[in-house]
């Protein structure tokens, strides 16, 4: 990460650069475009009433991006789109969606960067050494997420522990290939997806409380030694098990009594 001030510089160019692209067309512009069409041999439909149908197109456009209506603009004049009537303009809302259609890309590109440019942020908030000397586990993992966002990978949830994620993963609500960042509880896929959390976490809360006897088992379970190396998955199960066994006690005590 020597080399984060550059990679900082170029990445904030090149969402300006994209940001720039996205920016609303003008009147002016829309103008332009639709005079340029008519120019061209293309009729306006005579399905719009309207006095004056440039500034329909005019409120219908006004917040498209620029560069996508540009790009409608010139495939238009090539008759490169299929399955419309060359004929005449298409209508306003159509011409608005074939605008914003040709920005899917570039939308999506912007968000990729940022979202690299967040983790690289992030990961420079939480470079802190631990109290060994050795770097913060979760530095490591920021620093995945870095290597992630830039193969075009999506952090599509925070503040995922391992029981959460090990739900979501059997629920197939998230892709395949989806990381797990557990150190920094976040969860990446290849692709941007919403996920429903609140079915899983519902799910998590009405669990069954644990048995007397499942209780017992785990208590037997905790007894035993520990293994030379006690992985962080392992420790996150170890603490699952005692919060089982404290959930369990109330109903020992009622059987007593």
């Amino acid at each position: 990460m020597n080399n984060l001030p550059a990679k900082l510089s170029t990445l904030q160019r090149e969402i300006s650069a994209l940001t720039e692209q996205l920016a609303p067309a003008g009147a002016d512009e829309i103008g332009q475009c639709i005079e340029g069409l008519m120019s061209g041999g293309m009729r306006i439909s005579e399905t719009i009433t309207a006095a004056n149908p440039v500034e329909e197109y005019r409120l219908s456009l006004r917040n498209v991006p620029v560069h996508g209506l540009r790009r409608a603009y010139v495939k238009l004049k090539r008759g490169e789109y299929e399955n419309i009537n060359k004929a005449f303009i298409p209508l306003p809302a159509e011409l608005a969606a074939m605008a914003n259609a040709e920005c899917r890309l570039i939308r999506e590109d912007r968000i990729r960067k940022q979202e690299t440019l967040r983790a690289i942020e992030d990961s420079v908030s939480r470079t802190v050494p631990s109290s060994h000397g050795l770097m913060d586990l979760r530095v490591n993992q920021r620093e995945r997420a870095i290597e992630l966002a830039e193969k075009g990978f999506v952090r599509v949830a925070e503040g995922v522990d391992h029981l959460e994620y090990a739900h979501l993963a059997k629920s197939r609500e998230l892709p395949a290939g989806s990381r797990h960042l557990w150190a920094i509880d976040e969860v990446w896929s290849p692709v941007a997806v919403r996920i429903n959390r609140n079915r899983i976490r519902t799910k998590l809360n009405v669990q069954p409380p644990v048995s007397p006897e499942r209780a017992d088992e785990l208590a037997r379970m905790l007894a035993l030694p520990d293994a030379t190396q006690v992985t962080a998955e392992q420790m996150a199960y170890r603490g699952k098990v005692k919060a089982d066994i404290g959930a369990a006690e109330p109903a020992d005590e009622e059987r007593a009594a």
